[in-house]
């Protein structure tokens, strides 16, 4: 698929608008086809259920049940699922993941980093790094708000929010079991069951089991092909009174296994020239790193990496109660309160076959949050108002062991170094926000929010060091604040066009507050030059929506702009031997683009779905501080096109309740750090799937299914090695694989 074919697709979608408006009169269907129509679509993305006509902003709906079928196991695996969506656990699964919404994320490997975009789990935030990655089981829709979220979510909604909501407790008893097989060693068990407890309570709960490998063949002696192992339990309680309802949820969750195997992939030519390879030929055994070391073999999917003694353990659970009712007729308010604790540990191998850079992340988080809020709605008028309030602390005893092997050479001893960092984070944010929802007339509609923000964050750093000669305590010891305060919020104005489209016009400015990045710093210069501070986002938009029930077609556009200041860019230093990573900010950065979503049902037996997105500009603000250069160069991890879709065909005129499902997913060509390297670039490429599906009777469903039915070979990360080890890191992406499953409701 090339740029000009999505091109061609993109002038087609944002045409439509102009003919939505003078529509000829639909074609009533006939009964089938009105059993199949396109639903109206309820999405949460200003705290109350709406149908996603009524909102000024860019939201995606993603169905819970659609997610399950595509096997979509958590939320690093939403990449294209709605428009300029890319997201990856780029160091790897268990480590932090990287969420980027039209340009605007984080690509940083350490567990002290804030994503700009916020997860919401049934109305908590996500906090820091470590609670990003979440488990997709059992939901009932997933809704993707693209562009600052300035008012109503959270201290550090600059780039977008994710919002995830479990399936409740009704009164009817119920429930399913779904179990699957697949290749790589896969096998996964999902349940869920519904309980009524008392005429007013109601419980429902759900657990999940995984087991996997990886795709990737580890050829090293004793080396681990690596894979997890999942356990998630989720308990939610709902009690209904009069005028009140009470839910109480815990989740728990436990994962544990060896992580993915890396590939070094040498850059030098073999043939001893002293000359760099050809782009196309790294990876091959034409290509060696400083010492001489090659892949394997020429298959992608086998490595040499010394990881015997990796592993992952991940620990966590979450409790929180939301109480919701009303005070009197149209005042309705609500109490979310959530505590969370959680220890992650996780070592990892960046060199391959030698032991040159290793080392390990180990942390422990406590979280507290409570938001209360207080919703007027009266005359047409919706008047939201809340207070929130976060605390969170991290600690961490990280380590990182440079060049190791050499601690055995006299002439190469001293050059071996481990440290071992002791950082100690404590995160406050207190908010207060209000938006009012005002009409000024049949066809206009007013929004207009404000939030302000007061965060801070205490951090105490302090690192050992072991050398071959002497073992260094306390090599430095920092302490400090860094606190922030800010204005952010929205304004929009909702135009309804003609009873099938809305458009809406908007502005808004998002802020997300300095910090302290306790990453791997090599010296106590680079350990106190790692604060940074905010950043902020102004945003205009204009977009639409358009639905027509009768011609079985949905319709969703938008157009942004956006201008950064001070963006926080994470800047992979790539100048010495060793690795130097630190969070800072860059200049003014500008950032435009336009994206569409279609849902087509041209017929009772099938359905389209498609998303496309393209950002023809997304500059980083070229800034110079100290030996730190950030270029103006295009922001990472930042493709130019995005696409995905799905077709789905109902084939049950032929055999009965048979169900069929084809799709895609693509992005074109990025950049995994600031430089532009051509090493650190990642082409274009397309993810297949498919899923076949029979119901022999109304209760059970037996599927075949697909992953990356081509074979496709792509990374995950391209890290840059090359001043170390002349070499480019690599993990690389999962193969095909094909499984069975069988689902049972009750």
């Amino acid at each position: 698929m090339t740029d000009s074919v999505f091109a061609t697709i993109a002038a087609a979608v944002l045409l439509v608008p102009s003919a939505m408006a003078t529509a000829a009169e639909p074609v009533t269907p006939d009964a089938n086809e009105r059993e199949t129509a396109i639903e109206v679509i309820e999405v949460y993305a200003q705290k109350r259920p709406q149908p996603k006509s009524e909102v000024s902003l860019a939201v995606s709906s993603l169905d819970g049940e659609a997610l399950a079928q595509r096997r979509i196991a958590d939320t690093t695996q939403l990449s294209g699922l709605a428009p300029n969506l890319l997201a990856s656990t780029v160091a790897g699964e268990g480590t932090t993941p990287s969420f980027n919404i039209r340009g605007v994320g984080m690509f940083d490997y350490n567990t002290t980093t804030i994503s700009p975009i916020a997860i919401y789990s049934d109305d908590v935030v996500s906090g820091g790094a470590n609670f990003l990655s979440s488990s997709l089981f059992d939901l009932e829709q997933v809704d993707v708000l693209r562009g600052p979220q300035g008012t109503l979510f959270g201290r550090n909604t600059t780039g977008g929010a994710i919002l995830l909501m479990s399936k409740q407790p009704d009164a009817e008893f119920g429930g399913y079991a779904s179990a699957e097989i697949a290749e790589h060693d896969t096998r996964q068990l999902t349940a869920a069951v519904n309980m009524p407890l008392t005429e007013q309570t109601s419980a429902r709960l759900a657990v999940q089991h995984k087991d996997y490998q990886y795709s990737m063949q580890n050829l090293f002696p004793l080396g681990q092909d690596g894979g997890m192992r999942h356990n998630n339990v989720r308990l939610i309680v709902r009690t209904e009174l009069e005028n009140w309802v009470v839910s109480s949820k815990l989740t728990l969750e436990d994962i544990e296994g060896a992580p993915k195997p890396i590939y070094s992939a040498g850059i030098m030519a073999a043939d001893g020239s002293g000359t760099r390879c050809p782009l196309s030929q790294v990876g091959s055994r034409n290509c060696v790193d400083s010492f001489g070391l090659s892949g394997p073999s020429d298959d992608f999917w086998q490595t040499v990496a010394d990881t015997h003694d990796k592993k992952h353990d991940t620990e966590g659970w979450t409790g929180s109660v939301n109480v919701s009712g009303e005070l009197a007729p149209g005042y309705q308010f609500k109490s979310v309160t959530a505590v969370k604790d959680l220890q992650r540990f996780h070592s990892f191998d960046s060199d391959g076959p030698g032991n040159f850079i290793e080392g390990s992340f180990d942390s422990d988080n406590e979280f507290f949050s409570q938001e209360f809020s207080l919703a007027i709605e009266q005359d047409g008028r919706y008047w939201i108002s809340g207070l929130f309030y976060l605390n969170e602390s991290l600690d961490q005893q990280n380590d990182l062991d440079l060049f190791r092997d050499f601690r055995a050479i006299p002439a190469l001893a001293a050059v071996p170094a481990q440290f071992f960092y002791f950082n100690q984070l404590d995160n406050q944010s207190f908010s207060a926000y209000s938006q009012l929802d005002q009409p000024l007339s049949d066809a206009w509609t007013l929004t207009a929010g404000v939030r302000f923000t007061r965060e801070q964050t205490d951090y105490v750093a302090r690192a050992d060091l072991d050398t071959v000669p002497v073992y260094i305590p306390k090599l430095w010891d920092l302490a400090g604040e860094v606190a922030d305060s800010e204005w952010s919020g929205k304004l929009a104005l909702l135009q309804k066009i003609s009873s099938n489209y809305n458009q809406y016009y908007s502005l808004s400015r998002g802020f997300k507050a300095g910090g302290y990045n306790g990453g791997y710093s090599t010296s106590p210069q680079q350990a106190a030059d790692s604060t940074y501070a905010p950043e902020r986002l102004t945003a205009w938009e204009v977009g639409g929506h358009w639905l027509a029930p009768q011609q079985q077609l949905s319709f969703d556009w938008a157009a942004f702009y956006y201008d950064y200041q001070d963006q926080q860019v994470f800047v992979n230093q790539t100048s010495g031997p060793a690795p130097y990573h630190v969070l800072k900010n860059a200049g003014e950065s500008t950032i435009y683009g336009v994206e569409a979503e279609m849902s087509w049902r041209p017929v009772a037996a099938m359905k389209l779905d498609l998303a496309v997105g393209h950002i023809p500009k997304a500059e980083l603000g070229s800034d110079q501080s100290n030996a730190l250069f950030v270029a103006d160069n295009r922001l990472p991890f930042t493709s130019e096109w995005m696409a995905s879709g799905q077709l789905e065909y109902d084939l049950s005129a032929v055999v009965n309740h048979l169900l069929v499902q084809l799709g895609f997913v693509y992005q074109s060509e990025f950049f995994f750090d600031q430089y532009e390297n051509p090493y650190i670039r990642q082409d274009g490429y397309t993810l297949w799937h498919g899923r076949i599906a029979y119901q022999p009777t109304p209760e059970l469903e037996l599927a075949v299914f697909g992953k990356n039915l081509l074979n496709k070979e792509y990374t995950e990360l391209k890290f840059d090695s090359i001043a170390a080890l002349s070499a480019v890191t690599q993990l690389r992406g999962e193969a095909r694989q094909l499984g069975v499953g069988v689902t049972y409701h009750f």
